[in-house]
């Protein structure tokens, strides 16, 4: 991503010089050197305006112009994220100040810079150093652990889905109806109760904190977060190592925990392409382990429901978007995209608690009675449901798209922007037609 970082005046007098990226031929930093203050001073005297950066096929040279005339030039690859450019400029520029201040002798070349700037572009883009790291046996159980983890603060929070013949379980019944019942009791169980409450509770939230600090594991979920916060960062993709994909795997289990605890998608994303009516019905229902039927099961449905959807988006769509784009390395480009979809779906994931069972009945409304047809045509459902619905799928579209698009080798932007819109629809047909053969009407 970081190509080569340039300390000059806008004259040309060249005060340090690093390249990040190594090539076959080693760059005449005089020239390039004498290059850039031309450019900047050119621009800034025929346009009567300062130049902040030019781009060239594959990378972008960004300008950053400092007190007394010195001039901080990047060169990094063009699908860089544009604000962690400005911010490594900033601190590149901050850190100079401070070592050297207003030191300037002719000729000079500030070679002990180097341990300086290097620590600074490994700080802020910490996915260069993630190649030289060996992820242990211990670091993917870690990652597992706390994919489960993330399961049961879930199923807390939502609660379990109905099985037939147990009890049910949600934070109401476990928490405050277990005090009461235990409170009745006497004041030992009381107290062995919340011991037994702050014990599910804490343990995995403390786990979850010393496998952080002391595995790798917090590197996996390190870099969705930034991802989310900022989509153009998933050009850095191609940075990280092939167990980062181990993110697959942690996508697919809490995915389908939210699937089961919040209920499914009881309420259909409306703007599919192709409508086989309604979605699978029975989802309502208590799930029975001896009478296992697909259109009677609670937890059977939702599960079908839940991996088609993630596969798709996950496995299919960046299968059709690599084949599309036509490029030599469609390997690496699916391998980037299937781990940029995987983290997207998270997205996607908080559409499905608004379409499901859970969120439904607890704002008053009845899923799986008769009632519900009349209930769905209300402005409140409307606002409450299908809006946040629908919002969270586009939302995710977007980020899927910006995405994957950044991880594009930036050759021409029309054919990627083609493949990703067609990729999309394909997509969505695909799951259409698996709903269909499931729900189709008679």
């Amino acid at each position: 991503m970081i190509k080569h970082l340039l300390i000059l005046t806008t004259y040309g007098q060249i005060f340090y010089s690093q390249e990040f990226e190594k090539t076959e031929e080693a760059v005449d930093v005089a020239l390039t050197g004498g290059l850039m203050s031309a450019i900047y001073s050119m621009a800034s005297e025929t346009q009567r305006e300062k130049i902040s950066e030019f781009e060239m096929v594959t990378s972008r040279v960004v300008f950053q112009e400092e007190e007394s005339d010195l001039l901080f030039v990047l060169t990094v690859d063009k699908r860089m994220d544009t604000k962690d450019t400005e911010d490594l400029l900033d601190l590149i520029a901050k850190r100079f100040f401070e070592k050297y201040g207003e030191l300037r002798i002719d000729g000079l070349v500030l070679s002990d810079f180097e341990v300086d700037a290097t620590e600074i572009i490994y700080s802020k883009l910490w996915y260069l150093d993630t190649q030289k790291r060996k992820f242990r046996v211990w670091d993917y159980l870690s990652t597992i652990f706390v994919a489960l983890a993330i399961c049961w603060y879930t199923m807390l929070i939502f609660g379990s889905p109905p099985f037939k013949g147990l009890p049910d379980f949600d934070i109401k019944t476990f928490i405050w109806n277990g005090l009461l019942d235990k409170l009745t009791i006497g004041t030992v169980d009381f107290i062995l109760y919340i011991l037994l409450l702050i014990a599910v509770i804490a343990i995995p939230a403390v786990t979850i904190y010393l496998l952080f600090k002391f595995t790798y594991v917090k590197d996996i979920f390190r870099f969705s977060r930034d991802y989310l916060l900022r989509p153009t960062r998933a050009s850095y993709a191609e940075l990280l190592p092939n167990y980062f994909l181990i993110n697959i795997l942690v996508s697919f289990v809490v995915y389908l925990s939210i699937m089961c605890f919040a209920g499914g998608y009881f309420v259909e994303l409306r703007v599919y392409p192709l409508s086989p009516g309604n979605l699978i019905g029975g989802l309502d229902a208590d799930f029975d382990f001896l009478t296992f039927n697909i259109h009677e099961s609670d937890i059977g449905d939702q599960i079908l429901i839940g991996t088609v959807t993630w596969f798709t988006w996950v496995f299919i769509f960046p299968l059709i978007y690599s084949l599309l784009l036509g490029e030599r390395k469609w390997g690496n480009i699916y391998k980037n995209a299937m781990f940029i979809s995987s983290i997207a779906i998270f997205l996607l994931l908080i559409g499905s608690i608004f379409g499901g069972t859970t969120y439904l009945e607890a704002i008053g409304l009845h899923p799986g009675e008769a009632i519900f047809a009349d209930e769905s045509l209300h402005l409140t459902y409307q606002l409450a449901v299908q809006i946040p619905l629908n919002i969270f799928l586009v939302i995710f579209l977007l980020f899927l798209g910006i995405g994957v698009n950044r991880i594009t080798p930036s050759k021409t932007r029309i054919p990627s922007l083609f493949a990703i819109a067609v990729s999309i629809y394909l997509t969505l047909i695909v799951q259409r037609l698996f709903f269909f053969s499931w729900a189709a009407p008679s």
